[in-house]
């Protein structure tokens, strides 16, 4: 049988002597160390000499950054047996912030960036301080890497996957950064480079972590940038080839055929927004213009076909609100761009997707924003804002891993033309299903004239999912409802008088109806039949539920064995006006009645509202308690 660890470390020493051959012409050949044991402090940033008109527009986020760099440098460790580890809780939660965590190294790219780029606002622009410990830590990322080219985060020795893959990422922007910069230690680079492709390698020939990565796909798919950034610096055939080959065996295997980036076998709007975007991002500026770019355009372009049925614009523009409850790891009620929070914005894909084009700014808008943020700084100039020590992002490597990567924004008419692509905007009439195929759960999304709406159904494999009714929005209103991640009393569904959770935040199976005719849930993306849609499944063995999308009106019939609360978190704007009646509950907004839910006798409901926010919206929770049978109705305003 053939050891794994042995074959990997075969595989490394084989690629090792192209690579040797490559960086002995690094253009830092010769260079000589810093004496980093005695090198002074980095000087704090002096603004004398760098008014505001020295940044541009895209640039105008740099001066937090350059206030603080002097102290994220400065906590470089220089003495010691870690020594070159960046002390200092600014990127991830404090208590990871530990030598034998990779991930808060990432800040290397921080500091290879204000190292070598050459701007009248840098003056860390080869300063020896600087350089002294940059060189200190790349000399301790290189020491901290296991022996088959794994990184750790949560433990000494407890090498995993997001360290490694993540490290590839970062590291390879990082030697991008340095290709060009002012001097620095060329055997030290050198060291750098080949432990970057023992990291490389190590995520694409271990089986073990491809495994890890088909549950957690962003945390893989780092090495997709992370290679394709080294390649660029090193080619390499062999290396190339294995990456493409693990490339399209991912394909099925990280994406779901329903169209998200599996994150714990499910769908998670955070992480495939966040990280995977970011991936996408910095692999398109490698890959664009070749076959593997007309991949990452495609898996682009299905990840959105998913993300437009699931998020519904506010009317006033701001965003759009996720059918979320389905997700798995994080939490995003509402989102309103794409790709890390603290990156520059414009995703590149964009161009080749239409309905990417919805999230971040537009063009004019990114101008006029330009123009506030410019007006805000000068009136307080040089004063930034303060670095939030122990916060999780209060110094984040994003901030400069993506400004050397194409980036691309939608004009205004652009974005109108992508709205017009939302599926609830081309048809007015439709249901639709996706069932993924690793899981047997179902998502189910009708529209009517009136309204659209989405249900979700199936497994519920996390504990923080909540499955029925999660999502119901008019265009003239917007969101109406939305159940709730991960919570108790602002999930959809039915609870017992004397249960802590809804039904519905566990697994159920129903049976679907059109038109009265059973409609078989099955793996794909298809439309049902025309017609009106119900759904009906068990309460656990205390009852039933029937859920029918009508016209203008969703209607529910509870039946339950003992006393029962139905709960309906309503979405409302804070001015929304809430008018109680027996049996009713109506939502003004203004002269406007924009839904009503209305049920049979002439039990009150207990309304809740304020406690939580969803974009500028309030959740608001009607709770309606009922005693074996409950029939209710939804009715929606005009406007659908």
């Amino acid at each position: 049988m053939i050891d794994p660890r042995r074959a990997t470390l075969v595989l490394l020493a084989a690629l090792a002597a192209p690579l040797a051959a490559s960086t002995a012409q690094s253009p830092s050949a010769g260079a000589t160390p810093a004496s980093a044991s005695t090198a002074a402090p980095v000087a704090p940033m002096g603004w004398s000499a760098h008014p505001l008109t020295q940044f541009r527009d895209d640039e105008l986020d740099l001066p937090y950054y350059l206030q603080h760099f002097s102290r994220l440098a400065n906590a470089v460790r220089m003495e010691g047996a870690d020594r070159g580890f960046i002390d200092l809780s600014v990127w991830r939660a404090p208590q990871d912030n530990r030598p034998y965590n990779a991930r808060i190294m990432e800040n290397l790219t921080s500091l290879a960036y204000f190292y070598s780029t050459d701007r009248p606002w840098n003056p860390y622009h080869g300063d020896p301080a600087v350089r002294a410990r940059l060189e200190a830590a790349l000399d301790f990322w290189v020491r901290s890497q296991s022996p088959e080219g794994r990184f750790s985060e949560y433990g000494p020795g407890q090498w995993n996957l997001a360290a490694t893959a993540f490290a590839t990422k970062f590291m390879g922007e990082t030697l991008r950064l340095l290709r060009h910069a002012p001097p620095v230690d060329s055997a030290l680079i050198r060291r750098v480079a080949e432990a970057d492709r023992r990291a490389i390698v190590a995520v694409l020939e271990s089986d073990d972590l491809y495994r890890q990565g088909r549950f957690f796909s962003n945390q893989y798919s780092n090495v997709w940038a992370g290679a394709l950034a080294y390649l660029d610096l090193y080619p390499d055939a062999a290396l190339r080839r294995r990456l493409e080959a693990r490339i399209r065996q991912a394909a099925p295997d990280h994406q779901s055929p329903v169209g998200y980036f599996y994150e714990a076998d499910g769908p998670d709007w955070s992480y495939n927004l966040n990280t995977h975007h970011s991936n996408l991002l910095m692999a398109w500026a490698y890959a664009r213009g070749t076959p593997l770019g007309d991949e990452l355009i495609a898996e682009t372009a299905r990840w959105y076909d998913w993300w437009a049925l699931n998020a519904v614009p506010e009317p006033d523009g701001s965003g759009y609100v996720m059918n979320r409850a389905i997700e798995t790891r994080q939490q995003a009620a509402f989102v309103d761009h794409a790709g890390p929070e603290d990156a520059v914005e414009g995703f590149a894909l964009a161009e080749r997707v239409p309905l990417a084009r919805l999230l971040g700014p537009t063009r004019e808008q990114s101008a006029s924003r330009a123009v506030r943020r410019r007006a805000e700084l000068a009136a307080r100039w040089p004063r930034t804002d303060t670095l939030a020590l122990g916060q999780f992002r209060a110094y984040a490597p994003y901030a400069f891993l993506h400004r050397a990567h194409p980036r691309w924004l939608p004009a205004d008419a652009e974005r109108r033309a992508a709205f017009a692509r939302l599926p609830y905007i081309v048809r007015d009439r439709f249901i639709h299903q996706r069932v993924d195929t690793r899981r047997a759960v179902a998502y189910t999304f009708i529209r009517t004239p009136a309204y659209y709406a989405a249900f979700n159904s199936g497994e519920l494999w996390r504990e923080q999912q909540r499955y029925g009714l999660g999502l119901l929005w008019t265009r003239s209103a917007g969101a109406l409802l939305q159940s709730q991640t991960g919570t108790a009393d602002a999930a959809w569904g039915t609870r017992s008088a004397s249960g802590a959770q809804v039904y519905e935040a566990r697994s159920f199976t129903p049976v679907f109806r059109v038109n009265g005719a059973v409609v078989e849930a099955r793996p794909g993306n298809r439309d049902l039949p025309a017609g009106t849609v119900a759904v009906e499944y068990p309460l656990s063995t205390f009852g039933q539920k029937r859920i029918e999308f009508g016209e203008r009106a969703i209607r529910v019939t509870v039946r339950h064995v003992e006393p029962f609360i139905e709960q309906l978190p309503l979405l409302v704007m804070p001015g929304d006006e809430l008018r109680q009646a027996p049996g009713a509950v109506e939502v003004w907004r203004g002269a406007t009645r924009v839904m009503a839910v209305r049920w049979s006798g002439g039990a009150a409901a207990r309304v809740a509202r304020g406690e939580r926010r969803v974009g500028g919206k309030e959740v608001a929770v009607v709770a309606i308690p009922a005693s074996g049978e409950l029939r209710y109705a939804v009715e929606v305003g005009a406007g659908g």
